[in-house]
């Protein structure tokens, strides 16, 4: 005989999910519905959470802008991926100009942290980096000042 869990809350479930990181509303909504919890019960339930400060959009916008930074994604890429997760653009627009990110930099350091010697004249390798920096959501004054960044300038380099 196996022991069978009894089936799991949505309440419960939701709680959980949030206690670990921060949500979405949507991120909540798509994992409730995986697990085949979905209706007007669910989303009142969600209402309440979001009235009660225990899911926050804005806090959650936050922290995905801050944790994406630190690992070296550029705007273009942390904008789509807060679309996807449901937060609007104009919170998005919000919460990128409050937190004052210097992208320039995020550029820098991620492609510092990839490659450890500018392309000079190789246009094979420049062309390279260049796409290594788009795929992270740079736009091309930043890839152009990261690529123009000297190694050289940052005794912290190696």
């Amino acid at each position: 005989m196996g022991f069978k869990k009894p089936p799991r809350d949505y309440k419960v479930i939701a709680m959980d999910l949030l206690a670990r990181r921060e949500h979405s509303r949507r991120e909540l909504i798509d994992k409730l519905k995986l697990r085949e919890f979905e209706g007007e019960e669910v989303e009142a339930y969600l209402d309440r959470l979001a009235e009660r400060g225990l899911q926050s959009d804005e806090r959650f916008a936050q922290s995905f802008i801050r944790q994406r930074s630190q690992n070296g994604y550029g705007p273009l890429r942390v904008r789509q991926e807060l679309r996807q997760k449901g937060i609007e653009d104009s919170a998005i627009s919000r919460h990128f100009e409050s937190m004052g990110v210097d992208w320039h930099e995020v550029a820098v350091q991620a492609w510092r942290k990839k490659y450890h010697r500018a392309p000079g004249p190789d246009m094979k390798l420049r062309a390279k980096q260049t796409r290594f920096l788009q795929y992270r959501g740079f736009d091309f004054d930043m890839i152009n000042y990261a690529l123009s960044s000297d190694p050289g300038d940052d005794e912290d380099f190696y």
